[in-house]
């Protein structure tokens, strides 16, 4: 009995043997590539007198740019046409392509992919070398997990087709490009002499400086002009002084150009002093109009 029982036994593992041998793998599951078709594939240069811009649509997932503002640093971006749901990690390398071979750069980049509308921003180191990439005619890749499905594998591409001379303008474009942006003017101070709103040489030579910032950048919604006095006299007359130095400020700006309806002068006297004594060194850093700008 024991030995039939054996048999069946060995008979049984016999056959779920066989039966997990011959039973069929899955089917690879394929990755989710976004690129352009070769034929559709877009480069656009777009340029202001702050910033340069190469963009590129990648079909059915958003749009990619490289972008240099005055005064900031030289980044990448993708906006995705609908929001990336979480956090995780990426790489970024590159893929000769089929009609050009040649030796893609062994170099791959790690990276960040952000929840929302804007998974992708490379700082400059990242987003110089996939320019670089794209200028010898190379497929930029950036690939991470399938939010939906962990088996595959979601690759961005951005095709080098139509990329030449956008990017030749794009690169024209960065020569010209004011060395200041935002952050070098969006605090400026003028100073003025004892009892006096004047401007003089050095304050209409800053102030001529920032209108033509100002012209140039029309992100800036809003100048506010504040006028200062220091504690020598009365309040009364320091108040008045403050307005007219604020005011003077505002009519200089108007006069290089820049529009009314972005200025907003305010006046506080010696209320509001800079530094907190009495000596001659700090009543002069007192006498000012300091100068905000919001975007």
């Amino acid at each position: 009995m024991q030995q039939r029982l054996n048999s069946l036994y060995r008979l049984f593992l016999l056959i779920l043997l066989v039966a997990v041998v011959s039973r069929p793998h899955a089917a690879p599951v394929d990755d989710v590539i976004y690129m352009a078709e070769v034929n559709y594939a877009e480069w656009a240069f777009v340029s202001s007198q702050i910033s340069c811009e190469l963009k590129h649509e990648i079909p059915g997932f958003g749009v990619a740019r490289f972008l240099q503002i005055a005064g900031e640093k030289f980044h990448f971006l993708i906006d995705s046409y609908q929001p990336v749901p979480r956090k995780g990690s990426a790489e970024m390398w590159e893929i000769s392509p089929s009609w050009e071979p040649g030796t893609p750069d062994p170099l791959v980049q790690t990276l960040q992919i952000e929840p929302g509308l804007r998974p992708v921003l490379l700082q400059r180191q990242p987003a110089s070398w996939l320019l670089a990439s794209l200028a010898k005619g190379q497929i930029g890749s950036i690939g991470f997990t399938d939010w939906d499905d962990k088996r595959k594998q979601v690759q961005l591409r951005l095709s080098p087709v139509n990329f030449q001379r956008p990017y030749l303008e794009f690169r024209k474009c960065l020569k010209a490009l004011p060395e200041k942006g935002f952050a070098d003017y969006r605090y400026s101070e003028v100073r003025f002499a004892l009892n006096l709103h004047d401007l003089d040489a050095s304050a209409k030579a800053l102030l001529k400086e920032l209108a033509d910032y100002l012209n140039r950048d029309e992100r800036v919604k809003s100048v506010r002009i504040e006028g200062h006095a220091d504690d020598q006299g009365r309040r009364k007359y320091n108040l008045k002084l403050s307005e007219r130095r604020a005011m003077a400020v505002k009519a200089y700006l108007v006069e290089q150009g820049v529009e009314q309806a972005r200025l907003a002068t305010f006046h506080y006297g010696e209320s509001r002093p800079k530094v907190r004594s009495r000596s001659q060194k700090a009543r002069a850093k007192n006498r000012r109009v300091a100068i905000l700008l919001s975007k």
